[in-house]
């Protein structure tokens, strides 16, 4: 019979650091270089894809082998704040801060040009553990935003900036099972 904490509810927040950063401690808020990208809305959707061939032969009716020939992972979200450091990080941009001054007002400005070279980024995904009132987290250590960036602006809705991290393999993680990051969910309190 499944326990209430395996019937998981609600969202987590999403963090985002240089590709590579170090997974943070399931048990400790994510520090440095970890940046929260802030509230969703309409949830966040972890999505693990694969491309699975199979092979049968003329002297068979069922298959006989299978492989995969292709598997990635993918992080999607809507992201409520509407800052130019969520969206700088989605369209690979640059965020230039200019103080206020005598006569200067202060202003951001986000540089809407990203060139051929695309930013890589590791990504934090904490919400809750199916195993009790504890923590869970996806980390991947390597990844990129993809997709069009589109906002609408309405007089009745939030203006959302969509999220969507395709992960790339970590060629320097210690096994290849390592290679996009791992999922853990807190069991117990240590003794």
């Amino acid at each position: 019979m499944g326990l209430p904490y395996e019937l998981l509810t609600g969202v987590g927040t999403i963090y985002i650091a240089p590709s590579g950063s170090t997974m943070p401690v399931l048990t400790a808020a994510p520090t440095a270089p970890w940046v929260s990208c802030g509230e969703t809305d309409d949830g966040v959707k972890v999505r693990k894809t694969q491309n699975i061939e199979t092979f049968s032969s003329d002297q068979r009716t069922g298959k006989k082998k299978v492989i995969r020939t292709e598997e990635g992972m993918e992080v999607e979200a809507n992201l409520q704040e509407g800052t130019l450091e969520n969206l700088v990080t989605m369209v690979n941009g640059t965020v230039v801060t200019t103080a206020a001054g005598a006569g200067v007002i202060g202003k951001k400005a986000l540089k809407m040009h990203a060139g051929a070279e695309v930013t890589e980024y590791a990504l934090l995904f904490r919400g809750k553990s199916p195993y009790g009132n504890f923590p869970g987290q996806y980390y991947v250590p390597r990844g990129f935003m993809d997709d069009d960036v589109e906002q609408e602006y309405k007089k009745d809705e939030v203006t959302l900036i969509p999220l969507k991290f395709i992960a790339l393999e970590d060629l320097n993680a210690a096994t290849e099972a390592d290679r996009f990051g791992t999922v853990e969910c807190q069991t117990a309190v240590a003794s």
